[in-house]
């Protein structure tokens, strides 16, 4: 059981200081630490009014998750940068890579996001 508590908090606090490091590179801060409180109330704001008890969470994450989340962020999204890597590799000259085998950089490109091909097995 404190294992579980304990990966809860490691995991809670790398998703933190992942939004920290985003906002601050996003919006050029100065002192990524200024942004901790702002960003802590949000989170403190949403986990109280998001679900009341264990069954709604369950409900929200069973049905609703599902489809806000999963499918455009393993479907729609990888589908979308796939159409868009074709269309530039049809309008621009085909460049070269810097790999050793002179691969294209669409090759290149396709290759690195073949890690997404097992999500689409996951989501079927």
């Amino acid at each position: 059981m404190s294992a579980l508590v304990i990966g809860g908090f490691v995991k809670i606090s790398v998703f933190f200081y992942a939004v920290i490091v985003g906002l601050s590179t996003l919006f050029k801060a100065k002192r990524p630490s200024a942004l901790t409180y702002p960003v802590g109330r949000v989170i403190l704001f949403f986990s109280l009014t998001i679900a009341s008890n264990f069954q709604e969470h369950l409900k929200e994450g069973l049905t609703i998750m599902p489809v806000l989340l999963f499918i455009p962020f393993h479907v729609v999204i990888p589908f979308m940068l796939l159409c868009i890597a074709f269309i530039k590799h049809r309008i621009k000259k085909q460049t070269r890579c810097s790999h050793p085998n002179d691969c294209s950089a669409f090759a290149c490109y396709l290759l690195l996001h073949m890690q997404l091909l097992p999500l689409f097995f996951y989501l079927f």
